[in-house]
């Protein structure tokens, strides 16, 4: 039996926005603040959930570590922290129930499995969505000690973005094999696909073994000859 097409694509999205959501977790550019008065032109703060780096762009400098208990100690950092560790828990989760039911190395899916798989991916990708949407809804709110002019969405942001749609994507995906389990126990997928295979030999007599024995062939009344037998 092949893979259905739903769990194949679920397999290929939820993967490629694991790695996604995970580099957006632990990236340290959530937020860049530019235009810093008591900095360079070229200054640029690039703050994470857990790290702030110091950018100079003109000499390529970049210096993490940088200190800021007032925007670690923000409310939503600690709850961002906590979803995003959340989503990459079930998200994993979710990946290894869906690869065990829909197991390509075998010929018949386990779709319950693999749809409960869909669930927790929904789930995990869920979470993520939560958090950087917060993020950005708060993203004037969120302490500014250096007290730049300029706040702007980071990369790690959108790819949290990104990534928790395709677990989305792949879930919900998963999620149709219940639908192969219903047709499964439907009547007509009874009678088109047998257990066991149609023996040829039940539909004839016992004891004939070709099936063209049994064909009656009239004898026909009288050998008709050819025009040409006369010649020989």
């Amino acid at each position: 039996m092949r893979t259905p097409m739903v769990m194949i694509l679920g397999l290929i999205c939820a993967p490629v926005g694991y790695v996604l959501i995970l580099t957006c977790t632990v990236a340290p550019n959530w937020r860049d603040v530019t235009e810093i008065p008591t900095g360079s032109l070229d200054e640029v703060h690039h703050q994470g959930l857990w790290e702030i780096c110091r950018d100079l762009q003109s000499v390529r400098e970049l210096s993490c570590g940088q200190q800021d208990d007032v925007y670690f100690n923000y409310q939503v950092i600690s709850i961002a922290r906590g979803l995003s560790i959340a989503s990459l828990v079930v998200s994993a989760a979710g990946i290894l129930l869906a690869a065990w039911g829909v197991r390509c190395w075998t010929e018949t899916p386990s779709p319950p499995i693999a749809g409960a798989g869909g669930v927790i991916l929904v789930i995990g990708g869920a979470l993520i969505l939560i958090a950087v949407s917060w993020y950005t809804d708060r993203l004037n709110q969120i302490p500014n000690t250096v007290a730049g002019a300029r706040l702007t969405v980071g990369y790690a942001v959108i790819l949290g973005f990104v990534g928790g749609c395709l677990i989305v994507i792949g879930g919900i995906s998963l999620m149709f094999s219940f639908g192969k389990l219903r047709s499964r126990k439907s009547s007509a997928f009874e009678n088109y696909y047998p257990k066991r295979a149609a023996k040829p030999a039940n539909r004839y007599p016992t004891g004939i073994s070709n099936p063209i024995a049994v064909v009656d062939v009239p004898p026909s009344e009288r050998t008709t000859t050819t025009p040409w037998d006369d010649d020989l």
